[in-house]
């Protein structure tokens, strides 16, 4: 009986270690040495979305399950961050130019510029030892909504990608903007 429970706790690690690592397999975490392909769009169409792409990316905080106490401290804040991750399977294209994917992954790029906003932030609150989580979700949701607006700006301006010069106007805008915040990357 000893050896039964053995086989089938060892068995149900192995099976959820599986499901985790598929879990993260989905999912892109920004690199400035790693663009997005074709490929890594593998989610199916959503019929009720117009365009002929979506980026679905998310800026998550690090660690995922922050511990927080009843003074709404949050425990080890000084290791609170966050990465801008790229779900596959949410992703997904209908038409494949290389102008696309230029500018589906500028709205990636966008996500990690917010990313580095945020860790700015992060960085500044720490600094002054501010642990209190209802300052940190704060910010976290003003920047995020700021993210947002600017991925909807960039999608009026270049008429989601048509408008290819306009496109690199924002591509240059945006990967500068990204290296003035190299320090939080």
């Amino acid at each position: 009986m000893k050896l039964y429970w053995i086989i089938f706790l060892f068995t149900t690690v192995v099976l959820s270690q599986n499901t985790d690592d598929e879990y993260e397999s989905n999912k892109i975490i920004w690199n400035q040495d790693k663009k997005l392909e074709w490929k890594d769009f593998t989610g199916a169409l959503d019929p009720n979305l117009f365009g002929n792409a979506l980026t679905s990316y998310k800026i998550e905080i690090i660690p995922e399950n922050v511990l927080v106490d009843a003074e709404d401290n949050i425990q080890n804040y000084e290791n609170l961050t966050v990465v801008a991750k790229f779900y596959k399977d949410k992703s997904w294209a209908t038409s494949r130019t290389d102008g696309l994917l230029a500018h589906e992954q500028l709205h990636f790029d966008i996500a990690e510029l917010y990313a580095r906003k945020i860790r700015k932030k992060f960085s500044e609150l720490k600094s002054v030892n501010e642990q209190r989580f209802a300052v940190y979700a704060s910010a976290y949701e003003i920047l995020w909504q700021e993210c947002r607006e600017y991925q909807k700006m960039y999608d009026s301006q270049t008429k989601n990608g048509i408008l290819t010069e306009e496109n690199n106007i924002w591509i240059n805008k945006v990967l500068n903007e990204i290296m003035e915040l190299n320090e939080f990357k």
